[in-house]
């Protein structure tokens, strides 16, 4: 069954979104290589993150469910594409394992703070 909100903004339209921004960012990246000859991997993971964290903000926005995989590559691939603008290079596995610290934290916050429900 597909995810429709009361607005009409539904799942499957956001995802068409992502992955033709997702061309779009891998294009102009492959372009910009051969035409400067220079290595573009940290701005086309950067692009990556922001796609995927952004379908995740509207998907938020607009009273559809989180997808905390594509939330979490998001987040890895902004991580190490921003690391590797500034000319760090972020370790995968030490990196990964902070992220999935982050987000267990996270849901343990989430299962706090989350109001309990009276009975009547």
């Amino acid at each position: 069954m597909e995810n429709i909100n009361k607005n009409g903004m539904n799942n499957k339209l956001l995802n068409g979104v992502a992955w033709g921004a997702f061309f779009v960012v891998l294009g102009i990246g492959w372009l910009t290589s051969i035409a400067y000859t220079i290595d573009v991997t940290a701005y086309i993971a950067v692009g990556v993150g922001i796609i995927l964290v952004a379908i995740n903000l509207a998907r938020l926005k607009g009273g559809i469910s989180l997808s905390k995989f594509s939330l979490f590559i998001g987040l890895i691939a902004l991580a190490l594409g921003g690391a590797g603008i500034i000319g760090y290079s972020l370790p995968l596995r030490p990196t990964v394992i902070v992220l999935v610290g982050l987000f267990i934290v996270a849901e343990g916050l989430k299962k706090v703070t989350k109001p309990k429900k009276q009975l009547a």
